[in-house]
């Protein structure tokens, strides 16, 4: 499992927008842009929870910006790193929102999780499984098996 902060995300972002949006040829300012009505605060986990958008990007060649959506985050995370990716939004300072509501967008903050679908096994765990087509009587699988031992 990896672990992505703000930073890590925005750069990453920043990369796939570029892939999308090729004709621009400026970086992107991306900033939290979050859709308050469309957003509830869990208080006990201090996390946001959000159905509308959260990101919103712009070139210096464009006029209007565009929203970005949770589900587009997470569908451009996981094409740049391969794997499932959680992102969720919490919230740093929420008495500094609660005396300004203008700070909403600047206390919160972006967080991800990415995980690879395919387990690293290693050599003992390869060794099991090579047992058990064995015991199926599986050609394929333990010829697909013994290469993989073998490449540790």
């Amino acid at each position: 499992m990896k672990f992505l902060n703000q930073n890590d995300i925005f750069q990453i972002l920043r990369k796939s927008l570029k892939k999308h949006y090729g004709n621009f040829t400026s970086e992107p300012k991306i900033e939290t842009d979050v859709d308050v009505m469309a957003s509830s605060y869990n208080f006990v986990v201090r996390k946001l929870n959000f159905s509308g958008r959260i990101l919103s990007f712009k070139y210096k060649e464009e006029i209007l910006k565009r929203r970005l959506t949770l589900n587009e985050i997470k569908g451009m995370l996981e094409l740049e790193l391969g794997g499932k990716v959680d992102v969720a939004a919490y919230i740093n300072e929420i008495e500094q929102i609660e005396e300004n509501v203008n700070s909403y967008n600047n206390n919160i903050v972006l967080v991800a999780t990415v995980t690879n679908e395919e387990p690293e096994l290693d050599k003992e765990c390869i060794m099991t499984l090579i047992d058990m087509a064995i015991d199926m009587n599986d050609r394929e699988w333990f010829i697909e098996l013994s290469n993989t031992y073998k490449q540790l």
